[in-house]
């Protein structure tokens, strides 16, 4: 196992640099130049051509990208021209509101997508398994953005049950006031990120549960009296999480990409809301960074899902 992970990571090298190969030449075919931000009404022509050739921006692309790649080894990720602050201390701020934000949708999002998996596979073409074929139609075919807008003003507006913005209280200083305002105000993001992610999840356990309940030992255990609830406790319910345990990689990085859309929505200073603020403002330096950290961690997510897929089926063999 240890070998053939090392094995894929080392194959990840040549995926790495082929996706950063791609964001560097998207980043140059951008309009304007990396100094864009920068530029005021007293910024004069002089100036910004003397940023220019300091910065290497005339020098052949190969130059340019090496020296990128090695500042980017070294940890210098360049400034931010929009927030005025190196970009390694401004992912550092926005990146754990992502990630605790991601947790708890995947933990929510599995809450409710095993049990609704598990009833609509078990009693297949009953009123319960029609009952959330209907709520997977419906999450399945609502954009996300309306899915969020319609959330944020039922929940945050007319019920007032949770805060519609922001990441903390600003009348909070700090301790279990602070850790409660957090939470407080990732539930609502999380709680409808988690429903309308589901869809995935459900049908896949949903069709596994069908698939496995008319296997021959599926037959044979019930023919030899072992009861029903054992039967799809230890062998149907087990041998359908499989798909499921492989889904778990791709969630993670799907989630961290799904959240642009829900931290803009509901202006939650993360990595999604940090995104959109760079592409509007301009601010290549964050938009090459965030779009090569995202295409790194779809990879790892993929590394992932077969490693956890070889855990729970030891007859699996990452290649």
């Amino acid at each position: 196992m240890i070998k053939t992970t090392l094995r894929r990571l080392v194959l990840m090298i040549p995926q790495i640099i082929i996706l950063s190969l791609i964001v560097f030449w998207l980043a140059k075919l951008m309009p304007g130049d990396p100094f864009t931000g920068l530029i005021t009404p007293e910024t004069s022509a002089k100036q910004i051509e003397y940023l220019r050739q300091k910065a290497g921006f005339y020098d052949p692309w190969y130059v340019q990208y090496w020296h990128w790649i090695v500042r980017l080894f070294h940890g210098d990720l360049g400034l931010s021209y929009q927030f005025k602050i190196p970009v390694t201390r401004l992912l550092a701020q926005r990146i754990s509101n992502t990630l605790w934000l991601s947790l708890l949708t995947m933990i929510l999002s599995y809450l409710f997508a095993l049990p609704l998996g598990v009833i609509a596979g078990r009693y297949e073409n009953t009123s319960r398994d029609k009952l959330i074929q209907l709520y997977s139609f419906i999450t399945y075919a609502i954009p996300a953005f309306i899915f969020y807008l319609l959330g944020i003003y039922i929940f945050g507006y007319k019920l007032k049950w949770f805060p519609t913005s922001g990441s903390v209280s600003v009348d909070v200083n700090g301790g279990l006031a602070y850790f409660f305002s957090r939470i407080d105000h990732m539930l609502l993001p999380a709680i409808l990120m988690a429903l309308i992610s589901t869809t995935a999840v459900v049908q896949y356990l949903r069709s596994e549960i069908i698939d496995n309940s008319k296997q021959d030992y599926v037959k044979t255990a019930l023919a030899k009296g072992v009861p029903e609830s054992v039967v799809f406790r230890k062998h149907i319910f087990r041998n359908s999480l499989l798909p499921i345990a492989a889904f778990l990689g791709y969630s993670i990085t799907g989630l961290l990409g799904g959240s642009i859309f829900v931290e803009t929505i509901f202006g939650y200073p993360g990595m999604g809301l940090l995104f959109m603020d760079s592409i509007t403002g301009r601010d290549y330096s964050v938009i090459t960074v965030l779009v090569l950290l995202y295409g790194i961690l779809t990879l790892i997510g993929s590394l992932l899902s077969d490693i956890i897929l070889s855990l729970v089926d030891p007859r699996v063999r990452i290649d």
